[in-house]
């Protein structure tokens, strides 16, 4: 396998277009091709599909489109006040759980159709969406809505986002149990018991395993097959799923630690680093360096060990989330901010170079996202008004 630095020189032609420009200088907008789903480390596609954007769940979209000068508002639609989850887009819609799933066309904001059995943030893959219901997992119709098959899983199951590889499988925590399920017809591949209720959203590391965390303070590694690979304990429960990068697997805990697993020797039971990152409750983001946004600071880290290398002020509002595009690094917090992900003096004390800023009346998250060039994000537009926003 890889290491993840040779990889990613080898990416870096195609995710900067052939651009030369320094890591202060965000690279021209646009790509000659999108990544290949088949073949690509974290299962992507260019697309905001799942939670944490890929199978890696590393929040890092490799089209080349953002906006990196400033944002215009698209659209916005009002949402309630208490969600959490922040959007998911693909294929010119945006789906977000309000009552249900909404599905929203990302040209105008208005509702495609909605259904109001699912209950996890979904998995889109082509033209299908997979997600899970009080009892099961369905395929819904990604343009119309219209159920494809639904596979019930047991009554009064707790049924967790799905995630996949390439399409060839669908991962399936509930409960306690991991399923793997055929993609075109809902049936079981294979299932593995493991210990504590799982989280949704398994990471999938470079195709080759399957990482799922669950509440008994566990990380699991099981392979596509559905043989074990490896176990690691934690001193506290992880609040969201983990992150695979191509060396290691990351999972941030309610101790308010984020721990590095590096997996070159697989299988063990060592957990190679810890780092007081706050708890960072919409996930990590990868790329040079790992990010947390936690309950006080948006935190990089080196990957290898876990050393702060910068931090930035973004506020005391954990429900947001880093996200990665075009050489910029996107969340929020008090306000929508644009970063330098990796500013040419490591560490530097004064944290990166603002790229921009845009503020609302209120905190902005969950989200955000990012899709063909637009940003997704949730923000208290209001005394008492919340609305997801469209932001290019």
């Amino acid at each position: 396998m890889p290491s993840r630095r040779t990889f990613l020189a080898a990416l870096g032609a195609t995710t900067l277009a052939g651009c030369t420009a320094t890591p202060n200088d965000p690279p021209k907008s646009g790509v000659e091709e999108l990544p290949d789903p088949d073949g690509h480390a974290y299962g992507a596609n260019g697309d905001w599909s799942s939670f944490g954007c890929n199978a890696g769940n590393t929040r890092a979209v490799g089209d080349g489109k953002a906006p990196t000068d400033g944002v215009t508002e698209r659209w916005r639609v009002e949402v309630p006040q208490l969600r959490q989850h922040e959007p998911i887009a693909a294929g010119g819609r945006v789906y977000y759980l309000s009552d249900g799933l909404r599905a929203l066309d990302a040209a105008d904001g208005s509702e495609a159709w909605r259904a109001p059995e699912i209950r996890t943030l979904p998995l889109v893959r082509g033209e299908t969406l997979y997600a899970g219901t009080t009892d099961g997992v369905v395929a819904l119709d990604a343009p119309t809505g219209e159920p494809r098959w639904k596979r019930t899983l047991g009554e009064d199951v707790s049924v967790r986002a799905p995630a996949t590889y390439a399409g060839k499988r669908l991962y399936v925590p509930a409960d306690e149990t991991l399923f793997a399920l055929d993609p075109e017809t809902g049936e079981t591949d294979w299932s593995r018991q493991l210990f504590g209720r799982l989280l949704g959203s398994p990471a999938v590391h470079f195709g080759h395993y399957v990482a799922v965390a669950s509440e008994a303070g566990k990380l699991f590694l099981v392979g596509p097959e559905g043989v074990a690979a490896g176990e690691w304990n934690f001193p506290a429960v992880p609040r969201s799923p983990p992150t695979a990068d191509t060396d290691a697997v990351y999972v941030n805990c309610r101790d308010g630690r984020t721990y590095g697993i590096l997996l070159e020797n697989v299988p063990r039971r060592d957990v190679d680093w810890a780092t007081e990152t706050g708890w960072a409750d919409g996930g990590l983001a990868v790329e040079d360096h790992l990010y947390a946004n936690g309950t006080d600071d948006l935190r990089a880290l080196d990957t290898d060990t876990g050393e702060e290398r910068w931090r930035f002020d973004t506020g005391d509002w954990r429900h947001t989330a880093p996200a990665l595009g075009r050489d910029t690094l996107f969340v929020g917090g008090d306000a929508l901010y644009a970063l330098d992900p990796t500013p040419k003096s490591v560490p530097l004390a004064d944290g990166p170079a603002v790229r921009f800023e845009r503020s609302f009346h209120g905190r902005v998250g969950p989200g955000p996202t990012l899709d063909d060039g637009v940003l997704y994000v949730v923000a208290q537009t209001g005394e008492s008004a919340y609305h997801l926003l469209a932001l290019e």
